[in-house]
């Protein structure tokens, strides 16, 4: 075994190659799925499948059980699949107590990421899976090597480049600063924040109109579409031809960009889901 955790207080010793594992967090399935499950010691694996990524949905299978909501486990559920491992994440990280009561046999790995630190979270909780699941940790490492050498690339680009980021909410526009849910933008992809005097976008942005994003005037312009990444109604064209986003720098110069919603939104933190981000960071770079 080995110990870790990322809760300070967590100072139990985890067990490797756990057999059956529930799994609270897409990034994780995302990595684990990138390296390859059957590679692992899982032989009983449980989900959310309740919004399962489309890239993921291989697992929506009958040999997958449904272990609750990303944010509510079923405890039920739960107590027949007598888990070896629980990894929970941001959304779910409210049950770690619970979960600690009533399974304490259980390993229990919190992935949730820290805000403002992408590339740390993604590479903490990567080492981590490494270290319980020996079988892919050279595979593991790769790849972050070489995610980690995309991004050093993508940086050098980027740096005098200003940005501006809105996730678009149905009717209602919300901005994420530099501190924000969507900081990588800025910390691991190198752009300039367009409104330098953004403070906090937190985890659920400030709203703003379509009067400030004139009035910032961003060279680049990203938007987010919610309702698409949670299987809504997408409204992220009304945005794009609005007559106040049109005549900002980013409308002039073609330089409105639509992130994928899913792996900017759902998934993050995953190995697959921080290469889609790579890659529509790398078509914007393509214009400069």
């Amino acid at each position: 075994g080995w110990t870790g955790g990322s809760r300070t207080e967590v100072t139990e010793t985890f067990k490797t190659n756990p057999v059956s594992v529930a799994i609270f967090a897409y990034d994780v399935l995302d990595i684990i799925d990138t390296v390859g499950m059957d590679q692992t010691s899982i032989k009983l694996l449980g989900i959310p499948k309740s919004n399962i990524p489309n890239y993921l949905s291989s697992y929506n299978n009958d040999d997958v059980m449904n272990v609750g909501t990303l944010f509510i486990p079923d405890w039920d559920a739960l107590d027949l699949f007598i888990p070896d491992l629980i990894i929970i994440g941001g959304r779910s990280a409210g049950a770690y107590d619970q979960l600690k009561t009533n399974y304490p046999d259980a390993d229990i790995l919190d992935v949730t990421s820290v805000q403002g630190e992408y590339l740390e979270s993604l590479t903490k909780n990567a080492n981590n899976l490494a270290k319980i699941f020996p079988s892919v940790a050279t595979e593991i490492e790769n790849k972050l090597t070489e995610i980690t050498a995309k991004l050093t690339t993508i940086k050098t680009s980027t740096q005098t480049h200003s940005a501006l980021f809105v996730m678009v909410n149905g009717e209602s526009l919300s901005f994420y600063g530099p501190n924000g849910r969507f900081a990588a933008l800025y910390d691991e992809f190198g752009f300039m924040p367009a409104d330098a005097n953004a403070e906090e976008g937190g985890s659920h942005g400030n709203v703003i109109g379509y009067e400030y994003v004139a009035a910032v005037n961003p060279e680049i312009l990203f938007l987010l579409d919610r309702g698409a990444a949670i299987g809504g109604s997408s409204t992220i064209d009304q945005v794009k031809a609005n007559q106040l986003i049109l005549g900002t720098q980013a409308g002039t110069n073609n330089m409105i960009f639509t992130l994928d919603p899913i792996a900017w939104y759902i998934s993050a933190g995953g190995f697959q889901s921080t290469e889609q981000m790579i890659e529509d960071i790398e078509a914007v770079i393509q214009l400069f």
